[in-house]
């Protein structure tokens, strides 16, 4: 279907062939063949978002976790895997940038910024993110910028630099451990362009880059996929389709239904 594209963010992107998307990393979208002798044959809407249905009529509820499901790792007949015990994993999310440059002396001193996709199709756009050569002090700033998103979308986050990787090479990684974040998450992306005044967020963007090459490639990767699962209403609850709230099953509340009520 013509407007129904395979990837929901950017860097996604796939035109029907077994390799569209082999050697693309950060930036990349480009495709040496042309497939689209069918992209007229039909029309779909593409919902704003927090909308969805046929005709983008219907509301769309809160992601979570499902309270009651038995994490990978636990006795069924003991635990039943409720949050808290210590066997959860968290979705781990690489992002590694290189520099043409040795060092990363291109990046030094710029700023850059992350955008985020919700479960929702909502997109949010941190403030500008000046790189900093030492390790700790940039993932610091990756990780307030994303805390800093609109609406708690990410209500904890934890992120790690290493630098030593490589010589020109950054890996970031981003652990996704609030409880509005559990289970599959979109990609990252990386804003990477130069976006001066009148534009948001203005920042210096990350001067050359390397977004093709065969051992160095700027890409964003699911490194650990997360043990939790991600269903509307936590699958404690249905949806009302008009409101886009959850309407939760006798024994649970909270925005996903991933609470449980006391017993009286």
């Amino acid at each position: 279907m013509k407007d129904l594209a395979f990837g929901i963010v950017y860097n996604e992107y796939y035109d029907g062939s077994s390799n569209a998307l082999s050697g693309l990393g950060v930036g990349g979208k480009t495709f040496s063949q042309d497939y689209s002798w069918d992209t007229n044959r039909a029309r779909a809407c593409v919902c704003d978002a927090g909308y969805q249905g046929l005709d983008c009529s219907q509301r769309m509820c809160p992601y979570g976790n499902d309270v009651m499901d038995v994490i990978p790792g636990f006795d069924e007949n003991s635990l039943l895997g409720m949050p808290g015990y210590g066997n959860e994993v968290a979705q781990v999310q690489t992002v590694t940038l290189y520099d043409a440059d040795l060092n990363n002396a291109n990046f030094d001193g710029k700023t850059f910024a992350m955008q985020f996709t919700s479960k929702l199709n909502e997109t949010f756009v941190t403030g500008p993110i000046m790189w900093d050569t030492n390790d700790s002090v940039l993932a610091s700033y990756i990780e307030g910028s994303l805390k800093k998103l609109p609406n708690k979308i990410i209500d904890d986050v934890d992120v790690t630099v290493d630098s030593n990787v490589d010589a020109n090479g950054v890996i970031i990684d981003v652990t996704f451990t609030g409880s509005s974040v559990q289970g599959k998450q979109h990609k990252l992306e990386i804003i990477l362009d130069k976006c001066e005044e009148g534009c948001t967020p203005r920042i210096t963007g990350l001067t050359n880059i390397r977004t093709f090459s065969d051992t160095t490639l700027s890409t964003v990767e699911i490194s650990t996929v997360g043990s939790h699962n991600s269903f509307e209403c936590g699958r404690r609850g249905k949806c009302d389709r008009q409101s886009g709230l959850c309407q939760c099953y006798t024994g649970f509340t909270g925005d996903t239904c991933g609470v449980l009520t006391a017993l009286l």
